[in-house]
């Protein structure tokens, strides 16, 4: 590549000695546009990144509560279901919620709620 075609040197100073650095800045750009292109740089590993930033800020921000917290936030989801589609629609799919969490519990051979239900209903004479 030629001189006039190169993208300009960053001069950067490090520490109080003032001894300065120069960099080709189209070294920096080209490793930033292949961290964009990389394979496993899909949106998946963007929303995992942010889950993971939501987690640790709430377990920073409510240390020993983050149950609490979630809690809070899914009966916020709830009341704005209810508000948005009205109570009986709601309760169907709280109930539907309810039998898919089941029959995932029975596909990942932990069927808690199906033993909660079994318990409930046989007679303990």
């Amino acid at each position: 590549m030629s001189d006039d075609k190169r993208a300009p040197r960053a001069r950067v100073e490090a520490g109080d000695r003032g001894d300065a650095v120069e960099a080709d800045a189209h070294i920096i750009d080209d490793e930033a546009d292949a961290r964009k292109k990389a394979p496993g740089a899909s949106g998946g590993e963007s929303f995992r990144d942010a889950g993971q930033a939501v987690s640790g800020w709430v377990s920073r921000t409510f240390p020993g509560h983050e149950n609490a917290f979630w809690g809070g936030v899914a009966g916020l989801v709830i009341a704005l279901l209810v508000f948005w589609v009205g109570v009986f629609r709601a309760l169907a799919v709280a109930a539907l919620v309810f039998i898919g969490v089941a029959l995932g519990q029975v596909a990942d051979g932990d069927p808690k709620i199906i033993n909660l239900i079994r318990r409930f209903f046989t007679s303990n004479n």
